[in-house]
């Protein structure tokens, strides 16, 4: 596949987790997930023969109800470990070696959850936004 980012979204297209996915633009609802991309080939260091290695910047952005409203109630926390569980996918996933299908001249060697939890990158009455980053590092020969 020549497109990264349609790899991407297959590749996390996978996950049962998520039914509601969008590339970089999505309606808030609770439930949508978005791929967001940061920075897409950037070169890392370049080696001899014209090959490189190379990031693949993107954040997860999951829409989720909130309870702000009843005190004592562990509604929240259970809301934040189901957006742990798609870090946790992803991380295996690169155990697995369960990669996105980038273009045929390039090789990945793992991708990483940057965060130890997702952070909360918005809210309202409605819902929460939780967003946590990962990166892709890949070798690709040539440009």
């Amino acid at each position: 596949m020549d497109n990264k980012h349609l790899a991407m979204w297959n590749w996390l297209y996978q996950n049962k987790d998520i039914s509601d996915l969008f590339f970089n633009f999505s309606t808030d609802k609770n439930g949508a997930t978005v791929i967001a991309t940061g920075s897409g080939d950037t070169v890392v260091k370049q080696y001899m023969g014209n090959s490189s290695l190379r990031n693949y910047d993107f954040s997860i952005i999951q829409f989720k109800p909130v309870n702000s409203e009843i005190p004592n109630n562990s509604e929240n926390a259970t809301i934040i470990f189901d957006v742990e569980s798609v870090m946790d996918w992803i991380k295996k996933q690169n155990d697995d070696r369960n990669f996105p299908e980038f273009p045929s001249n390039c090789t990945i060697q793992k991708i990483e959850v940057l965060n130890n939890m997702p952070s909360v990158a918005g809210q309202d009455q409605a819902g929460a936004k939780y967003m946590f980053q990962c990166r892709v590092v890949y070798t690709q020969i040539g440009d």
